[in-house]
Parts: C-alpha cells; sequence; structure tokens
C-alpha cells in the first residue's frame, strides 16, 4: 500500500511526540469517519489507535508479489497416517523428550504401515537434514516415514531441499568447490548415483591437491562397485603415498583380482621358515611393489599392511589356518590391523567369529575401539546368536570391567530380552556389592546406565519394576537413573498399544 499524507503525519507526531507536534487535523477526521474517536482519551491514545488501525488496514491490503507459478499440490498418500499413542509418542520423541526412541518409532510404524502425521513433518524433516551427514540411513529412514508429502515439501524449502531423491547433486557439487563441503556432498551422492558421483570427481580430479585427493577418495566406500575399478586403476601414479594407499585400499574392497594377487605375492615371498611376517620384505623387488601401492607408513610393519589391506581371511588361508585360530597369535597391533580388515570387509560370519574372539581373549591384547565398531555393525540375528552364547557359559558376562559390557553398549539397536535381563542384574548387582564407590567407578556406571536405557527391550518393562524398584528409592543420581530407565520403557512400551 502506497504511503498518504495520514501515514506520513503519523510518523511525524510519532517521531517528534504530541508534547512537541499535536495530531493534526488529518488525523481527527480519519478517526472521526471511522467512529474511533474516544472522547476520554488524549491526544497521544488517540495517536496510538490512528497507528494500529493503520498497520491492520495495511496488513489486510492484497500482496504486490505476485505468485508467478501455481504451487504443486501434495500428492496423496497410499498409506494411513499414525494416530493415538504412537503419534503423540512421535511427537514427544521428535521434540525431545525422548529422542533416543526414535529408530524403535520409525520401526513401528513401518510394522503398521503408517506415516508419520502431516502436522510432524516439518519436525521429521529438520531432523532428516541434521542427520544426513552422521546418520545417513537414519534420515532417509525419516524422509520414508513421512510419506509422499515429506518429499513434496522438502522440495519446497532450501533448507530441507539436500534431504530430497531428486536434489541436484551435480550443481551443488560445482558451487561448494571447498574439500569440506565437497566430501559430504559426494558421500550423499554416491548413495543416490554412485556412477554420476564418481564421474564428477573423475572431472575436478587433477586439480585437487594430493591432500584433497586422498579426503576425497573416501567416500568411495559408499557405493563402491566392480564399475569404479578402472579409473581407481588408472589413478594409480606417482603421487601422495597416502593417495596410493587409499586407492589401493578401494581397489581390494571393489573385488580387484590384480591388486589382491599382487599383495598375496608379496605375502608369500616374505613368510619366514617359522611362517612368520617380517617387519619390512626381504627383497627389493618386493619393497618396490609396496612403495608403487602407497608404501608402510611410519612404524607400520609389513604384516601390519598386509593384515590392513588384504581380506580377512587371506593371510590365514595362506598358512594353512582358520582365521579363529590366527588371531590369538597376533599382538595387539597385529589384532588391530586384522580389525581393520575385519569391519572394511564387512563379512558377517568373519565379524560374529571375531565378536566371539574377543570375548574370550585377553582384554590387554584387544583393539577395543574397532572390536566395538565391529559389534555395532553386526546384524542383530549374528549380534543376539554371538551374545546368547556366551549368556548360555557365564551369566554374569555383562560384569563390570568386562569385554561383553562394553561390546554391548556399542550396538544401536535394542537387546533382546535375554541380554537385556541379564545386563539390567549385573548393573544393579554392582551398585549392590560395592558401598563406597570411587569417583572414576561411579563416572563409569552412571555412563553405563545412561547408555543402557535406550537398548533394552521393552518387553521387560513389568520385570524392571521389580527387579528396579529398590533403585529408585536411593537418593543418588543412580535411583534418578532407575526412574529415568522405567519412565523410558513404560513409554516405549505405550507406544506399541493400540
Amino acid at each position: 500500500m502506497a504511503q498518504t499524507p495520514l501515514h506520513d503525519d503519523l510518523l511525524s507526531t510519532l517521531t517528534l511526540g504530541t508534547a512537541r507536534k499535536e495530531a493534526g487535523q488529518i488525523i481527527t477526521n480519519w478517526l472521526a469517519e471511522r467512529d474511533a474517536t474516544d472522547p476520554m482519551a488524549d491526544d497521544s491514545e488517540q495517536l496510538l489507535a490512528a497507528w494500529a488501525l493503520l498497520e491492520r488496514t495495511k496488513r489486510l491490503q492484497p500482496s504486490a508479489n505476485q505468485v508467478r507459478e501455481a504451487m504443486p499440490l501434495a500428492p496423496e498418500e497410499t498409506l494411513p497416517y499414525a494416530s493415538g499413542r504412537l503419534a503423540r509418542g512421535l511427537q514427544l520423541i521428535l521434540k525431545g523428550t525422548y529422542p533416543g526412541v526414535l529408530p524403535e518409532a520409525l520401526d513401528l510404524l513401518n510394522e503398521r504401515q503408517q506415516l508419520v502425521p502431516p502436522y510432524l513433518l516439518p519436525d521429521i524433516l529438520d531432523r532428516a537434514t541434521a542427520l544426513r551427514d552422521s546418520a545417513p540411513e537414519l534420515s532417509d529412514r525419516l524422509l520414508l516415514a513421512g510419506g509422499q508429502r515429506a518429499g513434496w515439501l522438502a522440495a519446497l524449502n532450501p533448507e530441507w531441499a539436500i534431504i530430497h531423491p531428486d536434489y541436484d547433486f551435480a550443481t551443488a557439487f560445482q558451487r561448494d568447490v571447498t574439500p569440506g563441503k565437497r566430501l559430504p556432498l559426494l558421500r550423499r551422492w554416491r548413495r543416490r548415483n554412485p556412477k554420476a558421483a564418481r564421474e564428477a570427481l573423475a572431472a575436478v580430479w587433477d586439480k585437487q591437491s594430493p591432500k584433497n585427493q586422498e579426503s576425497l577418495l573416501s567416500a568411495l566406500e559408499i557405493g563402491l562397485s566392480a564399475e569404479d575399478i578402472p579409473w581407481l586403476r588408472a589413478g594409480l601414479a606417482p603421487k601422495r603415498k597416502g593417495v596410493r594407499r587409499q586407492l589401493l585400499r578401494l581397489l581390494l574392497l571393489a573385488g580387484e583380482e590384480r591388486a589382491a594377487d599382487d599383495l598375496l605375492a608379496l605375502a608369500a615371498s616374505a613368510l619366514t621358515d617359522e611362517g612368520k611376517l617380517p617387519t619390512v620384505h626381504p627383497t627389493a623387488e618386493g619393497k618396490e611393489a609396496i612403495v608403487s601401492y602407497g608404501g608402510l607408513r611410519k612404524n607400520e610393519s609389513l604384516s601390519e599392511f598386509l593384515l590392513s589391506q588384504l581380506s580377512p581371511t587371506a593371510i590365514p588361508d595362506l598358512l594353512g589356518l582358520p582365521a579363529a585360530e590366527y588371531w590369538p597369535s597376533l599382538p595387539k597391533a597385529q589384532l588391530k590391523a586384522a580389525a581393520t580388515a575385519i569391519l572394511a570387509y564387512a563379512d558377517t560370519d568373519i565379524c560374529a567369529d571375531f565378536v566371539r574372539f574377543a570375548l574370550i581373549a585377553n582384554p590387554a591384547q584387544l583393539p577395543m575401539e574397532e572390536i566395538a565398531r565391529i559389534t555395532a555393525a553386526l546384524p542383530q540375528p549374528a549380534f543376539e546368536a554371538v551374545f546368547h552364547e556366551v549368556l548360555e557359559r557365564e551369566k554374569k558376562v555383562f560384569h563390570y570391567g568386562g569385554v561383553a559390557r562394553v561390546l554391548a553398549l556399542s550396538r544401536t539397536e535394542p537387546w533382546s530380552a535375554r541380554i537385556s535381563k541379564a545386563f539390567v542384574l549385573q548393573l544393579v548387582a554392582t551398585l549392590r556389592d560395592i558401598r563406597d564407590l570411587p569417583y572414576g567407578l561411579q563416572r563409569d556406571l552412571q555412563s553405563h546406565w545412561k547408555l543402557s536405557i535406550p537398548l533394552l527391550n521393552a518387553s521387560i518393562f513389568q520385570w524392571s519394576r521389580t527387579h528396579l524398584h529398590a533403585m529408585t528409592e536411593r537418593s543418588d543420581v543412580f535411583g534418578k537413573l532407575a526412574t529415568e530407565m522405567l519412565q523410558i520403557l513404560s513409554f516405549r512400551t505405550g507406544i506399541r498399544k493400540i
């Protein structure tokens, strides 16, 4: 709405104040025409009334900005929306009251073939956008749980467009030229279209510094396949050692026979009469071959290099040993290298066997960080099978200080009821058996309680009420944690009720 003399007069009077400038005749007449004159009001009150009326009238005028194209309509959904307890539960989860229950709620939606209610879509899209790099699988599940309307809404908002299935990665890749922005973008692109992402990287490859090349190559682990091998092999030129090692790793994971054969030949030619691998390769040809693939890192032995790069069964097969019999013979540094390969190749049976080995091995020998990541990556049936076997042998396997407790807490998916009960019993037993808790022990136990809460099976709620009742009456932090544990178990049980 264009400015009028009334608007200018009001603005002037408001700026100077009624003590310096009285409300003019224009204002008085305008208020009288609208029957808005209060005979009991002074000049300043009439001025404020006039300004309020003018502003409200201005806001009611049609916008001068015209929509160029009609807004696309949201597509119709084929699945029903969640309602009742689950809908209310989703709202509490997304608002931050029970954030750890989000994956379980999404599983429940999938089981019931239902969608997130429309009024929660902004929260769903905000969470999916925030998780797009740190937890891409969960981000995709959130978008899927929102149905077709979530995708439609994401396309309309620049803040959410990046998680839309049809996001223009090519344009974004050209726009965001710094490695810090390109790497996460390339990872997301590989999840959507591995070939297009590789070709985009190839187009800018020669312009990147060796350091940037090494960083960007890590994105190719996502969606890696035999189609990537020719380009990876062509990149093995005399560049930075780290780039060549990264290329070797990707070639092996993609299944290139040439790289695997080269490293197996190196291992076979280096073996001593006792079947051991030396610190360095004994021949000049072997050393040269290792350098062509990136060479050894500082303080890295030949055995660590081969164990970290080759398939987890390659060296044991070369020695004629099952992997489970080979691992106990390795020192910690070599075992860490073997664990790195086990995690990279992600063979479920090998991973499960390695966790079985870790549960009975000397804890001082174990690379706990790598083993925890392997345990976290195990499919749920394999994880439960391994830990149920252990529970058959030892009921108190989750005692404080044990490897089993640390590995179980690395999971993100709720445990079985059997594992959950065994874990809770050991949490309580530690507090019951030790009266005066040292600070370090108290800190560890608090962490274990907090980490275990979202991992407990919801079906043990009634059982937990019996076993945690005395704990809730404690006046310390563990009383609060026991109460919180019961509250969250109750909530998780409640959202499952129709």
